[in-house]
């Protein structure tokens, strides 16, 4: 089982998926909800079958020889994008493999003191002479088309700079039941473009909410609840079946 972790450095889709822009609580709560609980995978190797499973060679009943041993719910995210690739196979390339073109697999954007957003992405294709940057969204729970503009414009900022600047970022969403995830590209003209304002909210919203999250966490850490233990020869408690 992996822990779920607290971070100063998150990765974009959480912040996209957790920030209620505008509402410092509702975030609060969707930062706090998983805390101290565990859980049975990552999407590691989701990110690492994308440019394999983009170019189209592979079929996606044999996904599972490629990427073995995966989570049910990994597995699924795998096969959608073997099968996105079988329809539309593209030629990727990792980052890995072109150490020249410098763009690394995880971009850090600075918001405040000890706050980063970590952006991830590991290929890139050429679409119409454009160098397209794919960026997966493998919850369950799909974004609104806010967090989702939201979360193009973090990889925008994150990838698209310098010999990039011209770069396109499409999003894959992978959202949906085990058994119903279907690959959807969603690209960049098609998404909203969020104004500077919007921008701002969310940004000022998620570091709000950290702010008072981190706060909550530190209380109740100095403060532990404390167990009260009866002793041996205590009344029975009202309503206690003894």
């Amino acid at each position: 089982m992996v822990n779920q972790i607290r971070s100063n450095a998150p990765l974009a889709l959480s912040v996209a998926s957790m920030t209620v822009p505008g509402n410092v609580l509702a975030t609060v709560s969707n930062i706090m909800e998983f805390d101290g609980a565990s859980i049975g995978f990552t999407h590691h190797k989701t990110w690492e079958a994308l440019p394999v499973a983009l170019r189209g060679v592979i079929r996606p009943e044999s996904s599972n020889i490629v990427f073995p041993g995966t989570h049910p719910r990994v597995e699924a995210c795998v096969m959608a994008l073997f099968r996105l690739g079988q329809q539309n196979p593209v030629e990727t390339r990792r980052f890995v493999d072109f150490p020249d073109a410098k763009l690394k697999t995880v971009n850090d954007i600075e918001w405040g003191p000890n706050i980063f957003i970590k952006v991830k992405g590991v290929c890139w294709y050429v679409r119409d002479g454009n160098a397209v940057i794919p960026l997966l969204q493998p919850r369950k729970k799909p974004l609104p088309e806010s967090g989702m503009a939201f979360y193009a414009s973090l990889g925008r900022q994150a990838f698209c700079k310098g010999d990039w600047r011209e770069a396109v970022i499409d999003l894959i969403d992978l959202s949906g039941d085990d058994d119903e995830v279907v690959a959807q590209p969603i690209y960049q003209s098609d998404l909203s473009k969020l104004d500077d304002r919007m921008i701002a909210q969310y940004v000022t919203t998620f570091m709000a909410a950290k702010e008072r999250a981190d706060a909550l966490r530190a209380s109740k850490t100095k403060n532990p609840p404390k167990s009260k233990q009866r002793g041996l020869f205590d009344p029975p408690e009202p309503n206690s079946p003894e």
